[in-house]
């Protein structure tokens, strides 16, 4: 119930907040930005003869507003049509219209065979800035990792590598108070509730010391696991050296040894050319206790900063280079390495004007292992942009 009214009050505030931006928008305090893509894909297994198909029809609208140059408002909205029949999927509709914030700001308007119509808000916070100070309040993105593919240090808002069309990723419901000592020093607080109503909390000090970026992260995630944790990143002559980690222990069996570690290790070089190579490693002590997801759940995983693999050592590597200067191509892999999968991806990125793009998307993945299944999956998408 508490949701459902959450649901209908986050409606009237925006639409509040709305009518109040568009009202002064001469005053030039009133930001708007957004796109419109639209994303035919196609996915198949070895394992099954039919073919998955689905056309997604996505519209972000930015919103922003500053009273003054202490105060402004942000609301971020998502609008997404889906038509095909991967939606006849048991429990898809469900995970489209499921929100993980503590404020049920989704919406499923459509739920029909074949075609979904969902309306949802992952941001919506208010700043306050003075000084040395800066305080958010509202549904807002916690970033705190520092290497590019896996991020043990963002307890608050983990996401999947392999959801690309996502950039904005989603937010958490939190406050967060951030105070900067100086250009690269600050402090920060942050404060989150789910949709459980479980409490995550957190500090954070990030410094820098002879071309060295440190930070350091304490408190509690989702009220059941103790953490701490911390990352250094670095440059030496253009080649960027990132790492981070956090170990999580149950509070519930704080005395035995079954906590957890995450820690990745990452690597970028741009060469003249500008090919950009990347790696990173992981190691997530899980074990196998993921395998029972098999390969298409990975894609939605992962769940939590504390499981970011299916598996203990997870290998990845990416080679990009602008082939003209309208033209941009990528080639990436992973291994798991005890559970004998792979991934293989590529992208071609093509700006046909200023502001629209044309993207080709692929994501294939091979198993061999009895505990994923024999199976192997491959994804297409091939994406229109605009933005605004």
């Amino acid at each position: 119930m508490l949701r459902k009214r959450m649901k209908f009050f986050s409606f009237i505030l925006f639409c509040c907040i709305s009518l109040s931006l568009i009202a002064q928008e001469e005053e030039k305090k009133f930001e708007f930005s957004g796109y419109v893509t639209d994303m035919p894909s196609v996915i198949t297994q070895s394992a099954v003869s039919e073919v998955w198909w689905e056309n997604l029809v996505h519209n972000r609208l930015n919103f922003a507003y500053n009273f003054n140059e202490n105060w402004r408002v942000d609301v971020g909205m998502r609008n997404r049509l889906m038509i095909g029949n991967l939606i006849e999927t048991p429990g898809y509709a469900e995970s489209i219209d499921f929100d993980r914030g503590w404020a049920d700001m989704s919406w499923n308007i459509i739920a029909e065979d074949k075609v979904i119509f969902n309306t949802s808000f992952d941001r919506a916070f208010v700043t306050f800035n003075k000084n040395k100070w800066n305080a958010k309040l509202g549904r807002q993105r916690i970033n705190w990792g520092q290497t590019l593919v896996w991020n043990p240090n963002d307890i608050f808002n983990t996401y999947s590598y392999f959801d690309f069309d996502y950039v904005e990723r989603a937010g958490c419901d939190a406050f967060r108070g951030t105070y900067y000592y100086n250009e690269t020093a600050y402090s920060e607080l942050a404060v989150s509730v789910d949709y459980n109503d479980k409490l995550t909390a957190a500090f954070l000090h990030h410094w820098n010391k002879n071309n060295f970026d440190y930070q350091i992260i304490g408190g509690m995630m989702s009220q059941s696991d103790v953490l701490i944790g911390g990352a250094v990143t670095t440059d030496f002559k253009g080649l960027n050296l990132r790492t981070e980690g956090t170990y999580f222990h149950p509070v519930d069996n704080f005395s035995d040894t079954s906590g957890v570690f995450a820690i990745s290790f990452g690597t970028d070089y741009i060469f003249e050319n500008s090919l950009m190579l990347q790696g990173e490693v992981l190691y997530n002590n899980v074990g196998n206790i993921f395998s029972s997801i098999g390969i298409l759940g990975l894609y939605a995983a992962p769940l939590s900063a504390k499981y970011l693999s299916i598996c203990d050592w997870t290998i990845f590597a990416q080679a990009s280079y602008p082939i003209t200067p309208r033209l941009n191509a990528s080639v990436s892999g992973m291994i798991f390495t005890e559970v004998d999968m792979y991934y293989a991806g590529l992208s071609l990125d093509y700006s046909l004007a200023e502001n629209i793009d044309l993207s080709l998307y692929t994501q294939y993945f091979i198993s061999s292992s009895t505990l994923l299944g024999d199976n192997n999956v491959f994804m297409g998408f091939l994406r229109l942009k605009w933005a605004f």
